[in-house]
């Protein structure tokens, strides 16, 4: 019997979906529970396992293309089986929704503007005898030592003419040029009226027509055009829904890590752990929400909605490109052997795109770590349906003073973006301070 593969609902806001790539092609055999494709949602790219044992008889939505949730995009079934005639409802991910319009919240697809073209590649520099030009113009050429590689042809189909190589032989004639620069300049390819001389009286050296020549042969920069990938779309899509309804306002403090270095390394001896700095900074953000419960909050239109418990977000980088954004679990509640253990599972399941819908969905706040790439600082966007983001910069050795002394501390920067509609600046503020002072005071 032919079974319908839906479009999954994978997740409470989920609408639709956009197929990332199918691990089974037509006419393939289909294990019940057994990976049969990856999806792209509002959120995250997850596997979809086949709930039917057979064969993969017809794929009716291809890698890349996007319909709603319940949609038929795909049968499985036994060989030969006829199949219904079924044409799936596709929609494009770069439209914009009229609902969205209506409500005033834009999407990305609404400025998206057409792609460019590809870029032409870089033409590589013809042989003498491979270049259109006259005999008189390479006659001229030759004796002047004008390379013809360089000369834009005015004749017939670009052909190179003698009033070419005249026109090029007057426009250096006022450059003082050594004889040897000259020759290399012709043997090289390269055009003097760019070269910059450094001699006596600016006269074009053989170093410097060498120095022209090294640069004219460096490779390319990579241009062209590259297809953004289903999360790329989507990724783009809330961010830019973020940064145009969202009205963010920044606040940093430098955070001094000396003590939190010194607990992470006895804590990790103690328990043989690999505990992170992002495990005690969640720990902190925690925390902090009973000093300052109206961070751990979101915006709803006409009321803000509080939450009843610390659920910290941490965005993860994928290999390949892409962001992932899983989220550890009452944070107040657990030990730093918890929270590291959560963490863990959870970053491994965000590259090996296991998600569910329970591991990403509704997150208190996001801390996003850039440190380990040795950023100093950067100011973060928020994830829609959160109030704030910590943008978390590297640990660094600095100069502080205190109590009227100079003294090297490991210091690291930390941005917090709150929205405006939700907190003011002295409540972000407060809370801010309430995290740095738990760093820098955390104990067993």
């Amino acid at each position: 019997m032919v079974q319908e593969v839906l479009m999954p609902k994978l997740g409470q806001t989920m609408e639709e979906g956009t197929i990332e790539r199918w691990l089974k092609k037509e006419g393939d055999t289909v294990q019940k529970g057994e990976i049969i494709f990856e999806v792209v949602t509002d959120k995250a790219t997850l596997e979809v396992e086949a709930f039917v044992s057979g064969t993969l008889l017809k794929i009716l939505l291809k890698d890349g293309e996007t319909a709603p949730v319940n949609e038929v995009i795909a049968f499985v079934g036994e060989k030969g089986e006829a199949i219904p005639e079924v044409t799936p409802k596709k929609t494009a991910p770069a439209e914009k929704k009229p609902e969205a319009a209506a409500k005033g919240a834009p999407a990305a697809a609404a400025v998206a503007e057409k792609a460019p073209p590809k870029a032409a590649p870089r033409p590589a520099v013809l042989k003498p005898e491979e270049i259109k030009a006259s005999p008189r113009a390479r006659k001229l050429a030759e004796a002047e030592k004008v390379p013809l590689a360089i000369l834009r042809g005015s004749g017939p189909e670009g052909r190179i003419i003698e009033e070419d190589v005249e026109h090029y032989i007057g426009s250096i004639r006022n450059l003082k040029i050594a004889p040897v620069a000259k020759e290399i300049a012709f043997q090289q390819n390269v055009d003097l009226r760019h070269v910059q001389g450094s001699g006596p009286d600016g006269r074009i050296t053989k170093e410097d027509v060498e120095a022209a020549a090294s640069v004219a042969a460096a490779p390319a920069l990579a241009a062209g055009r590259e297809e953004l990938s289903p999360m790329r779309r989507i990724v783009g899509q809330r961010m830019t829904e973020s940064k145009t309804t969202i009205p963010h306002f920044y606040l940093s403090v430098e955070v001094d890590m000396t003590n939190a270095i010194a607990f992470r390394k006895a804590l990790n001896e103690k328990n043989k752990s690999k505990i992170a700095y992002n495990d005690i900074i969640m720990k902190a953000c925690a925390e902090g929400f009973r000093e300052m419960p109206r961070m751990n909050a979101s915006f709803h239109g006409d009321h803000v909605e509080f939450r009843a418990q610390a659920d910290i977000s941490l965005a993860v980088a994928l290999d390949g490109g892409g962001l992932m954004v899983p989220v550890v679990r009452n944070v107040q509640q657990k030990d730093y052997l918890h929270i590291w253990k959560d963490s863990q599972e959870l970053i491994q399941k965000a590259r090996s795109k296991r998600l569910g819908p329970d591991d990403y969905e509704g997150g208190s706040l996001t801390i996003s770590n850039l440190g380990m790439m040795d950023i100093d600082s950067f100011i973060p966007i928020i994830n829609p349906g959160q109030a704030c983001i910590l943008g978390v910069g590297k640990i660094q050795e600095k100069v502080v003073v205190r109590d009227g002394g100079m003294y090297v501390r490991p210091m690291m920067s930390i941005t917090c973006a709150c929205d405006h509609r939700v907190v003011d600046g002295a409540e972000g503020a407060k809370y801010l301070a309430a995290v740095k002072k738990f760093i820098e005071n955390v104990s067993m």
